[in-house]
This record gives C-alpha cells, sequence and structure tokens, in this order.
C-alpha cells in the first residue's frame, strides 16, 4: 500500500514543495500517511521511495530502498530537479513481497513509467515466485495487451484488466514522456470493505496557475478535488494550456 503524487505542468518546474514543503507533502506521508487497515489512523509508507521525471525529452528513474528511503542524496534531486512531468511514490509493501531498490516504485516498461497502490490479488502468486511485484506484472501486461499506447489503447487495456483480475485497487499513476495517465479503481463489490477503501485509495486533484497535482492525500489544506472512483484521466500538457480528459471505467458486477 503506498501515497502517490503526479505533478503536471505548462513548462518545466520545481516539485520541491509537493515533495518537502506544503504541510502534508510526500516526505509528511512518508511517516503519517493514511494506513489501510483503518484509514483514521496514520504511519509510516518507508519500504522504499522513488520518482520519476522527463529530463532533455527522456524518463529518468530514482528509487532508494528501505534502508535509504529519503536520504540525503534522494532530497538532493528532489531540491534541484525540474520538468513537466513528474510521478512520486512512497512505499509501504503487500506481505511477503520483496523489499529492496528494484521493488521500489516506479518501474519502467517500453517508455512507460508507472507506480500503483493496492494489491492485485490475482497477480499475488506469480510476483511471489518469481521475486517481483504484482505491479510489475499488470505494468507489463497493461502495456502488452494495448493496441496501441495512446490514450484510446490504454483506457481499452485498463478496462479489460480491471474486469480480469481480483483486487484491493488498481489505483495507478502512469506517465511516458509527454503525457500523464492516472486512475482510482477501488473493489467495492464488498460492502463491508468498500468504506475502508473509499478512504484509503483516493486520489486527489488540485489545479494551480500552470499545472495541475494529483495525490493520494491533499497536500495543503486549500480546494482539492477527490476522483471518483472508476475514473480514468488523461493529461497532456500543450502550448498554453493542460489539456484533460476523463472517461469512466466500466466494471461488471
Amino acid at each position: 500500500m503506498c501515497r502517490m503524487l503526479a505533478k503536471v505542468s505548462l513548462t518545466p518546474t520545481s516539485i520541491l514543495d509537493e515533495m518537502l514543503l506544503c504541510p502534508y507533502s510526500m516526505h509528511y506521508l512518508s511517516k503519517n500517511g493514511k494506513m489501510a487497515e483503518d484509514p483514521d489512523t496514520h504511519g509510516e509508507h518507508n519500504d522504499g521511495c522513488g520518482i520519476a521525471f522527463v529530463k532533455n525529452g527522456q524518463i529518468e528513474i530514482h528509487k532508494r530502498d528501505k534502508q535509504h528511503t529519503w536520504d540525503n542524496s534522494y532530497k538532493l534531486i528532489v531540491e534541484n530537479v525540474q520538468s513537466q512531468l513528474f510521478i512520486v511514490h512512497n512505499r509501504k509493501a503487500s506481505k511477503d513481497l520483496l523489499i529492496d531498490e528494484k521493488r521500489s516504485h516506479p518501474f519502467f516498461y517500453h517508455s512507460f513509467a508507472f507506480c500503483h497502490n493496492g494489491s492485485i490479488h490475482s497477480l499475488m502468486d506469480d510476483a511471489i515466485d518469481n521475486g517481483v511485484t504484482d505491479t510489475e506484472l499488470f505494468l507489463k501486461e497493461l502495456v502488452d495487451k494495448a493496441e496501441n499506447t495512446s490514450s484510446q489503447g490504454i483506457f481499452n487495456s485498463l478496462n479489460i484488466l480491471a474486469n480480469k483480475y481480483e483486487f484491493s485497487s488498481l489505483t495507478s499513476l502512469l506517465m511516458n514522456n509527454h503525457e500523464l495517465f492516472a486512475w482510482r479503481i477501488y473493489n467495492d463489490k464488498n460492502k463491508e470493505r468498500a468504506k475502508r477503501f473509499e478512504e484509503y485509495y483516493t486520489l486527489w486533484m488540485k489545479k494551480n496557475e500552470g499545472s495541475v497535482v494529483i495525490a493520494s492525500e491533499p497536500l495543503d489544506n486549500e480546494h482539492w478535488e477527490k476522483l471518483p472512483n472508476y475514473i480514468f484521466l488523461h493529461l497532456k500538457p500543450s502550448t498554453d494550456r493542460i489539456d484533460q480528459f476523463r472517461k469512466h471505467i466500466t466494471i461488471n458486477k
């Protein structure tokens, strides 16, 4: 289980505020994020951390393991990097999965950086047997089964997988070198668990002048929009605006 962040901006910008300076920054959430077992409680999401961003037209990823999470070298990257696109992840590992730098998010596959919050039960046995994560297996299938890597191609593939897998949440952030995809999908079939999932597997969005920020929890006390379940977002910066497209994932119940 995890805390996540994405930022899209018209021009290259810093992510220092969101990562370190906001009242409920990602650094704060690494120690005080909502807990999946009881979202009214708060605790550590420190089983690793990672950041992906676009630099000189290419995706660059920096990750840390549990022993080095949020170390000085990671903070130095945060303090100095500027980009139009970021995704960030604080990890709280699912039971029985390896905890090391390779298993920290974001992951990279076929021009995409990706991070995820939740457990995909259908993939867990294969992940444990192969020393990887359910997230990595999901990313590979998502991209491989897409007819193309357009917004529609990713959406169609996601819609199929959301109806194929058993999961607590598929809530994720996906980016290439020019656009961001974000979706909130948690399992609401079990009404007893649905209330807890609704409070933990969240994505909140805040629109600023020249940028859009998406996070697992609001980073400050200003206005944030709580995204609904089964929402798929596509955000793409252009010359003078950030184009936003929304679609709804259809789950067969």
